[in-house]
């Protein structure tokens, strides 16, 4: 990345960078035939960076280094794991650079077609361009993403001096402004497209809801015509959609073991769950809604007749109430 970046400073060009990738995959192929000239055993450490870096330059940071050897002992496995990591970064790098292999389009062309075709050594003009334009936008809001592209190009490319050289004629200026005025409504299709589109993913989002509400619904009732299968015996006899209803069937219901976690997957695991979920109504653990809403029907009318009951005993017989009256 120094490397890299230095040709950057230099106004150096990429396409002149095949050599430097060579270099890179090479030193990792030394690394990967003989770790020793990093990790060595035997190596001073005040002279390791002449045969572990590939420039030969010192560490950067001699501390960070210098504790990362102090560890290496203490890992068992850190060799093969230093080779598997070269071995994977050889080859991608070979993918990445792939267009400079010996033979190709850039190692073939001259210096001068290079030159003619240059591009910078980093895309850091790249990564910059959205904090300029963040910035232009809030010193300048009013401006649309086509004027500040124009901006750019206009004052990258040196726009005013070639006018100043080239525009000769009325005409220029003219075919210029013509131009400029044609341009005014690209702006606004712009927007309208993002707006269309966003529309069209839209529509598509809520007509795929739309389609899974109608399949749950149908999924739904169908399951509800379908009734509980208590026996055991029958549930071995259940085979896909059936079986899968089945379990639909009793989580619905409220089979405990079927409320929490995922529902199974497997065959035997759902086969599995049917008949748990049988044995825990069958012992009383849980009951079906129709069951529960029958014992409470039949405990308020057992309280209702013993209401009566004792509204019965709390009154005198009316005959005998009179003959005592009458005594008296």
């Amino acid at each position: 990345m120094k490397a890299i970046r230095t040709s950057d400073a230099q106004k150096r060009n990429m396409l002149d960078l095949g050599p430097f990738h060579s270099r890179v995959h090479d030193h990792m192929q030394k690394m990967i035939t003989n770790p020793d000239i990093l990790i060595g055993k035997d190596l001073d450490f005040s002279e390791s960076h002449k045969t572990a870096t590939l420039d030969g330059e010192k560490w950067q940071n001699p501390a960070v280094v210098k504790k990362i050897f102090d560890l290496i002992p203490t890992l068992t496995h850190f060799c093969n794991l230093l080779i598997a990591f070269f071995k994977g970064a050889a080859q991608t790098w070979e993918c990445f650079t792939s267009e400079f292999a010996p033979g190709g389009l850039i190692d073939e062309a001259t210096a001068e077609e290079r030159e003619l075709a240059f591009m910078p050594a980093a895309n850091d003009e790249n990564e910059g361009l959205l904090g300029s334009f963040r910035r232009l936008m809030h010193y300048q809001p009013q401006l649309t993403l086509l004027s500040c592209n124009a901006l750019i190009t206009f004052y990258r490319n040196n726009t005013e001096a070639f006018m100043a050289e080239k525009f000769t004629e009325e005409e220029d200026y003219q075919y210029i402004y013509k131009l400029g005025r044609e341009a005014n409504g690209e702006e606004k299709k712009r927007r309208k497209e993002l707006v269309d589109f966003h529309d069209k993913q839209q529509a598509e989002k809520t007509g795929r809801k739309e389609v899974l509400e109608r399949n749950a619904k149908a999924t739904a009732e169908q399951i509800a015509q379908l009734d509980l299968v208590f026996d055991k015996e029958k549930v071995p006899e259940l085979k896909g959609t059936s079986l899968k209803d089945q379990l639909r069937l009793f989580k619905n219901a409220g089979a405990p073991n079927l409320q929490k976690g995922p529902m199974p997957i497997k065959v035997a695991d759902i086969r599995k769950a049917l008949v748990d979920a049988i044995d825990l109504h069958t012992n009383g653990t849980w009951k079906l809604v129709q069951d529960e809403e029958s014992e409470t029907e039949h405990i308020n009318l057992s309280e209702e007749e013993g209401d009566e009951e004792d509204e019965e005993d709390g009154w005198e017989d009316i005959e005998d109430y009179e003959s005592e009256s009458e005594s008296e």
